[in-house]
Order: structure tokens, then C-alpha cells, then sequence
């Protein structure tokens, strides 16, 4: 389906001035959705829409293009629908099945969001006409009410002493993904209501920035994404600097071959006893990396007699089940059973990590004991 994607980007912010170009790690706020619009490859045009000279050259230099709105559409009364008339006016709508509005203030999203929310409306497109990306709502509407000048609580009227937070989830739109069949919208003038769906995001995604305190919270959030893609880029290029020792076949000397994380890798040893190690742990590395990095690509190949395994604390942070995690370390294990079937492999517990906000002593404890007691029903372990 051909469809266009719109960057609302008004100049007149009063709670935090320019906040659509303020700089967020490294890029004007408004570049991180332009480039995540760009990244998901599905739009015919992507067009922002400004008052502001310096708006749209600064969104030009980022790929978009840019159509510049109209007096009446710049004001502070002008709504988000009088912007978008504005546009469909100026254009055929009928080459575009549908639009998708992406505000600015959500730097968060990214192509992966774009792309699913595109794929899961398509594919209600024949009995829904809007999407509108949501979040799990951190209050419960229960705890929600007006307070006029008396201060009065009069509208808390529950025993919130005795307060238990409902089962029911409920959800609010993070105002990071419209999209809307043009003609529907028009007439109706909003997303909402029962020919709509829901896009579901996680609440790190859909920070939505108004004030200092969303920008401060914003940048702490994309910095603990880079780190993380600059973690994975340490992690491809220790792989790089063993790929040798990987893929060593033979060796005169009995061997052991260590397989896992940091804790493995770190440990600079040349003998274990009798053994020459052949470290072949990579630190950072989780046990799912271990496997698509390394294993589906057949890297490994030392025929050791013996191997040690240490694999879970990095995996603990990817919020995986310790079922899963259980499931992706057999990976390793099948692996290395395909290539040499009577070798002995021994598996450490993890070991305790202080200082960490990602991970805690109590989850490495669950996951040691949890893996101890899958392996001992398993039976695979020597």
C-alpha cells in the first residue's frame, strides 16, 4: 500500500522552547524520527510540516521534505487537524491509501515500531480505519481525579490505605504512531473510537517529551540504547580478534576450551592443570549472541576434550525467561556434542555481580538454582 508519513514540528512551544530541535544526544530531536521514518523504507514521501525556516532546512538536511504552513496554521489555536487539511490540500490524496502521522517529541520509536504498527494495520485495513500507538498507563484511572481551588479530596472517595492496584491493565495513547485512511480522517478530525486499533509499545519507547524533565529522561534513555549498540559492537569485535582461536581444529597438547562471558574471558590463564586453555569466551556476550554470532556460523571448532561453560548474567537483562535461557545454553551444548559427542562439559554457576543496576543477586541466585534443577531433569549435562 502507498502511504505518507507526516512530522508535525511547530516552532511555538511555551513549555520547553525549540524542544523540537534541542539537541538529544548528538542530533536536533527532530532527526531521530525523520531518520527512523527513513529506516523503515515504506513511505512514498516524508514531508514535515514547520512555520520555521530553520525547522525545515534542518529537516532537509536529515531527508525530508519539508512544506512550510500557512499563517493560520502556525498559530498556537491551530490544531493538529487544521495542519494536516492544510497538507492533503496542497496534494492528490487519492495516490496514498493511507498516512501516518509521527510526532517529533517520541525520539524513542523507532523504524521497529513504524514497521509493526504499519503491518498490524494493514492487515485490519478491510474493517479498521485508524491505529493509535499506546502504553500501559503507570496510574490506574482509579487513582486519577480533579482537584479544584478548595484542594478538597472529595473526589478520592476510596480507602486508598487498602488500595490494590487492578488486574485489568489499562492503557494510554503515547503519542508516538497515528495513522489514518486520509478520507476518514478528514471527516471524523481525530483517531479515535471503535474503527480504530490499538498499537501496543513499551513504556521506554513512548516517552513523550512536553517538559525538562521528559528531555532529561529522554536522553538517559537513548544513551542506554547507544551504550547498548556500542556494547554489541564490542562484542562483534572480540569475536573478530578470536576467530582464529575459534575455528582452531587441532592442537598436539590436550586442550580445554572455555565457552561464555566476561567472566571466562577475562580469566588469563595458558594451563588449566594439564590442559592448554583455548579461551573461546567472549565478553558481554549473551548465550542467545553466543549462538547466532558464533554458532549458527560454525565458528567454533576446537576439539577440546574437555569444555567449561559459564552463560546467564547477560542474559538476565534481556528480561528472557530462565526457561528460555536454559533452552538457548542447550543450544550451545547441541553444538558442541555435534562436533565432538564425548567430550566432558562442566558448567559454572554464575557468580555474584554488586553494583549493578540491571541485575541483581537475588536473579542470579533464581536463575543458578532454576538451571541446576532443568539440567538434573534433563539429563544432557556431564
Amino acid at each position: 500500500m502507498k502511504k505518507i508519513a507526516i512530522i508535525p514540528a511547530r516552532s511555538g512551544s511555551k513549555g520547553l522552547p525549540n524542544k523540537n530541535i534541542l539537541n538529544l544526544c548528538g542530533k536536533p530531536l527532530i532527526a531521530w524520527t525523520i531518520e527512523a521514518a527513513i529506516n523503515s523504507n515504506c513511505f512514498e514521501r516524508i514531508i514535515v510540516s514547520t512555520d520555521s525556516k530553520e525547522y525545515g532546512e534542518i529537516s532537509e538536511k536529515y531527508g525530508a521534505e519539508v512544506i512550510y504552513r500557512s499563517k493560520e496554521t502556525s498559530s498556537d489555536t491551530a490544531s493538529t487537524y487544521d495542519a494536516l487539511k492544510e497538507i492533503f490540500s496542497r496534494m492528490d490524496t487519492q495516490e496514498f491509501d493511507y498516512f501516518v502521522l509521527l510526532q517529533p517529541t517520541s525520539p524513542l520509536r523507532t523504524e521497529k515500531h513504524i514497521l509493526e504498527s504499519i503491518e498490524l494495520f494493514e492487515a485490519n485495513f478491510e474493517t479498521k480505519s485508524t491505529l493509535v500507538s499506546v502504553t500501559e498507563a503507570h496510574k490506574s484511572s482509579t487513582l486519577i481525579k480533579p482537584i479544584d481551588n478548595s484542594l478538597s479530596l472529595e473526589k478520592f472517595d476510596l480507602d486508598y490505605s487498602d488500595y490494590a492496584r487492578q488486574k485489568i491493565k489499562e492503557y494510554e495513547p503515547n503519542g508516538a504512531i497515528f495513522i489514518s485512511k486520509i478520507g476518514y480522517y478528514l471527516e471524523n478530525k481525530h483517531f479515535f473510537g471503535k474503527n480504530g486499533m490499538a498499537y501496543i509499545m513499551d513504556k521506554e519507547s513512548s516517552i513523550d517529551i512536553d517538559d525538562n524533565i521528559d528531555f532529561e529522561l529522554a536522553i538517559a534513555m537513548q544513551n542506554k540504547r547507544i551504550k547498548k549498540n556500542l556494547l554489541f559492537k564490542s562484542i562483534t569485535d572480540r569475536i573478530n580478534e578470536k576467530e582464529q582461536l575459534l575455528k582452531k581444529k587441532e592442537s598436539k597438547e590436550k586442550t580445554i576450551t572455555f565457552v561464555g562471558h566476561s567472566q571466562l574471558d577475562d580469566w588469563n590463564i595458558t594451563y588449566l592443570k594439564n590442559y592448554k586453555v583455548i579461551n573461546c569466551a567472549i565478553r558481554g556476550i549473551s548465550s542467545f549472541e553466543y549462538n547466532d554470532l558464533i554458532l549458527s556460523k560454525k565458528m567454533l571448532n576446537c576439539t577440546s576434550d574437555i569444555y567449561i561453560m559459564m552463560h546467564g548474567t547477560n542474559d538476565i537483562i534481556y528480561n528472557y525467561s530462565y526457561e528460555q535461557i536454559y533452552n538457548s545454553i542447550m543450544e550451545n551444548i547441541k553444538y558442541i556434542r555435534s562436533y565432538k559427542p564425548n567430550a566432558v562439559i562442566m558448567f559454572i554457576s554464575c557468580i555474584h555481580i554488586n553494583g549493578r543496576m540491571d541485575r541483581n543477586n537475588k536473579k542470579v541466585e533464581e536463575l543458578n538454582m532454576s538451571l541446576k534443577q532443568m539440567f538434573a531433569g534433563g539429563g544432557n549435562m556431564d
